[in-house]
């Protein structure tokens, strides 16, 4: 009986989109984001390169998003943070924001720019994602060596801010991500 690590993406499922040379060629030489392979049975997730970073306090995570060129916006008057729970009229539609769970008078900051760069920012307790795909078409459930590019430009400001002591390394734990945990042999 073949032994399946029940941890770990099947092969023909992680190497579906992109070959294991391009796979082990970004490990190798990525040291903020990772390779994300979309879950699957996720509606909108594809593939990703992600990185997660710390931050203290709600004053932290306005610093820090402001040092990358990022500003998170308040919630205008007339808007309405959007709650999945609840339902909405047709006239409440355009009203609606996504904010951020624990600062719900902030939206989420979702696509902007990084350094010149487009990305994806979302805010969670105590740490936000920049994720990064699409940047060859626009498809955005797509990595390609142009993403892989994109991510290098960002490390090498990252390095700049001081951003290794600010990495969160909890992002490997999770199930979809191509760590050097669980996938040593493409490191």
């Amino acid at each position: 009986m073949e032994n399946i690590d029940l941890g770990k993406i099947s092969e023909d499922r992680l190497f579906l989109n992109n070959t294991k040379e391009e796979i082990r060629h970004w490990c190798q030489h990525l040291k903020y984001f990772y390779f994300m392979r979309a879950r699957g049975g996720h509606n909108c997730e594809g593939d990703s390169f992600c990185a997660y970073f710390r931050y203290e306090t709600r004053e932290d995570l306005v610093d820090k998003l402001a040092l990358i060129g990022v500003t998170i916006n308040k919630l205008e008057d007339g808007f309405i943070a959007f709650d999945p729970l609840e339902s909405y009229s047709i006239d409440d539609l355009d009203k609606l924001k996504i904010t951020i769970p624990h600062f719900s008078d902030l939206e989420q900051p979702q696509y902007v720019e990084v350094f010149g760069q487009k990305a994806h920012i979302w805010v969670m307790n105590n740490r936000f994602e920049i994720s990064i795909s699409g940047a060859k078409d626009g498809q955005t459930y797509k990595v390609s060596e142009s993403d892989f590019n994109t991510c290098l430009a960002l490390e090498k400001e990252f390095d700049k801010l001081g951003w290794p002591l600010i990495l969160d390394k909890e992002i490997e734990n999770q199930s979809h991500c191509i760590s050097r945990k669980k996938y040593p042999e493409l490191f």
